[in-house]
C-alpha cells in the first residue's frame, strides 16, 4: 500500500501553540478555580472531566478563530468527513489495536500498576465511574482526534514527512497520557503505538471521523472493564 501524499494545512506550527497552550491554560485555570471553591472535592473523578470539556470547549473556540480567518469550516478543515470504510469495518479495526495493545504490553512485561491517578479518580464514587466511561467512549476519543490527527498531525506530516509525522504525532499522544498511568514507560510505549495506528487510519482515510470509529471502539473494551472492577472493588 502506498500512502497517498498529504494536502498542505492551511495553519502551521504558530496556530498549533495558540491552540495547545489554550488547552493546557484552560484546564489549568479551570483545575485551580474548582480547587479554591471546593477543596479536596475537586480530586473527585466527574471534576476532572469537567476541567478537560472545559479545555476542549475553549481549545474548539480558538480552532474556529483560526479557521474563521482563513474562511474554512472548522471540522471539514479538521478531517471530519465521511470515508468508504464502513462503521463496523473502522470499529473492527480498533478492537483488533486493543488485543494488539493487550499483546504487547504482555511482550514487554508492562507490571500491574495499582492505585493509578486514573483508578483514584474512577474509584471516587459512582458518578465519576459513570460520567468518566460515557466521555472515555464518545467525546474523549472524538476531541483527541480532531486535536491530535485533525490539527497536529497535518502540520508535523507537511514538515517532517508522513511516516515521521504520525509517529512524531503520535509520540504526542503518548505522552499526553502518560500521568494518567504513573508515567509507566512500558504504557507510553503502547500508546504511542496505538496512536501511530490511529493516525495511519486518519491518513489512509483522509479521515478524523473515521479515526474516531477505530479510537472509539479501542476505548469501549478498556474503559468498561475498568470501571466494572473499580465497582466491583468499592462494593467488597
Amino acid at each position: 500500500m502506498v500512502l497517498a501524499e498529504p494536502d498542505a494545512p492551511s495553519w502551521g506550527f504558530g496556530e498549533m501553540f495558540v491552540v495547545v497552550a489554550t488547552l493546557f491554560v484552560a484546564m489549568s485555570v479551570t483545575g485551580g478555580v474548582a480547587q479554591l471553591l471546593l477543596g479536596e472535592k475537586a480530586k473527585i473523578g466527574y471534576w476532572a472531566v469537567i476541567e478537560e470539556s472545559v479545555g476542549y470547549a475553549l481549545m474548539l473556540v480558538a480552532m474556529k478563530v483560526i479557521f474563521f480567518w482563513q474562511q474554512r469550516p472548522l471540522f471539514r478543515t479538521l478531517g471530519w468527513v465521511r470515508t468508504a470504510f464502513s462503521p463496523r469495518s473502522l470499529a473492527a479495526i480498533g478492537f483488533g489495536i486493543f488485543f494488539f495493545s493487550i499483546a504487547l504490553q504482555l511482550i514487554i512485561r508492562t507490571p500491574e500498576m495499582h492505585n493509578t491517578p486514573f483508578e483514584k479518580m474512577l474509584n471516587s464514587g459512582l458518578a465519576s465511574r459513570i460520567v468518566i466511561t460515557i466521555f472515555g467512549v464518545t467525546l474523549g476519543p472524538a476531541i483527541e482526534e480532531l486535536l491530535f490527527r485533525g490539527f497536529i498531525q497535518p502540520v508535523i506530516v507537511s514538515a517532517a514527512g508522513v511516516l515521521p509525522g504520525i509517529l512524531i504525532t503520535a509520540a504526542a499522544f503518548g505522552f499526553m497520557h502518560l500521568a494518567q498511568n504513573s508515567w509507566q514507560w512500558q504504557s507510553g510505549f503502547t500508546i504511542t503505538l496505538v496512536g501511530f495506528a490511529f493516525g495511519l487510519i486518519r491518513h489512509v482515510t483522509g479521515s478524523t471521523h473515521a479515526s474516531t470509529i477505530s479510537h472509539i471502539a479501542y476505548n469501549t473494551i478498556p474503559f468498561l472493564v475498568t470501571t466494572l472492577q473499580a465497582g466491583h472493588t468499592n462494593s467488597k
